[in-house]
């Protein structure tokens, strides 16, 4: 299966430093094609009917139409856009990521993700790191078919707030690492 890592960065050009990463890990952990794994170079400009004006954000799901219609992935392919901007979708405020439930695309939103204080020491830099693997892999399950789990501590539970994030593992729980099984033959243990 083939994986597209496509970053939109309309503001910060330092979250692309943090991409090879990203793609070693969703690379080995859900068993895409090395040879087919691939970051694009970045969109820096968005169609204007993806942004909220009033909200000064970005609508989610709109988002993950436009990129289904304008990178159209085939059946054994999903794409993931690492955004620098801030998204909301449906009635919450904001939204750390979004998928298309058993489709092919997702998308992380890195704003809500920055670590406090706006420092870039080597704290800061993991805790950033760690925060966008975990939604990734969260947002790329739910390409898979998987849905939100009540365990507070697997990477498919639900993130209400950052600190949900920050708590819970980049792990699979015993249940829904079965329900991925299904899916995908080498998923994140």
């Amino acid at each position: 299966m083939k994986l597209v890592i496509q970053p939109i960065m309309l503001d910060d050009k330092k979250a692309l430093t943090g991409l090879l990463y990203l793609k070693s890990v969703l690379e080995t952990g859900f068993g895409f094609d090395k040879q087919l794994t691939i970051v694009n170079n970045p969109i820096t400009q968005l169609p204007t009917n993806l942004f909220d004006n009033i909200r000064n954000q970005y609508l989610s799901d709109q988002l993950l139409s436009w990129l289904q219609h304008t990178f159209q992935p085939t059946h054994n392919t999903k794409a993931l856009a690492v955004c620098d901007f801030d998204a909301y979708f449906g009635k919450y405020n904001y939204c750390f990521g979004e998928a298309i439930i058993g489709g092919r695309v997702s998308a992380i939103y890195l704003k809500r993700l920055l670590p406090p204080g706006g420092t870039w020491d080597k704290k800061s830099l993991n805790l950033f790191q760690d925060r966008i693997v975990k939604e990734a892999i969260h947002e790329i399950g739910h390409t898979f078919g998987l849905r939100h789990c009540s365990h507070e501590l697997c990477i498919m539970f639900k993130s209400k707030t950052i600190s949900d994030t920050d708590k819970k593992n980049s792990e699979f729980c015993d249940s829904c690492l079965n329900s991925l099984t299904i899916y995908t033959q080498s998923p994140l243990k």
